[in-house]
């Protein structure tokens, strides 16, 4: 992903560098790419999603533990998801930090059959720049059916 500048790093130009990492990001993390997922958080991040993550999951070592455990039971499955990450808006923080809320849909598919909406979700991220990459330092996933 290229590295936003001085004068690039236009709001215009920082939405874009924000669409391009999810575009990554979910993707790997929809392949069951685990440890390539994982890489895109930073080393102290963490991620909070109830009720299948009731407490903070804290570091990158342990998310890619999770998303491994994760990945491979879906695949023992044979089941694939696709999140559909939407209406995103972004805030610019003083810190350089980004605030990230966005909808993001959880579509389920069984191999060989239908798709289906599994959850409705709000993913709300604080993103970092390290050596010039986007990457996640903290996750809260809230699904609509959970409030």
């Amino acid at each position: 992903m290229p590295v936003l500048t001085g004068h690039q790093r236009t709001f215009d130009g920082i939405y874009t560098e924000v669409q391009q990492f999810y575009a990554r990001h979910i993707q790997l993390l929809d392949e069951g790419r685990a440890e390539d997922a994982a890489a895109t958080f930073t080393e102290d991040a963490s991620l909070v999603s109830p009720p299948k993550i009731p407490e903070p999951i804290q570091g990158r070592d342990r998310l890619a533990a999770g998303l491994r455990t994760a990945a491979d039971e879906l695949a023992a499955e044979g089941v694939r998801y696709r999140r559909c990450h939407t209406m995103m808006a972004v805030e610019t923080r003083p810190d350089d930090r980004l605030f990230v809320r966005a909808y993001v849909q959880v579509i389920r598919t069984r191999r060989g059959g239908e798709a289906t909406l599994h959850a409705m979700c709000v993913c709300e991220d604080i993103l970092v720049r390290e050596d010039g990459e986007l990457k996640v330092q903290e996750r809260v996933v809230t699904r609509d059916d959970c409030l």
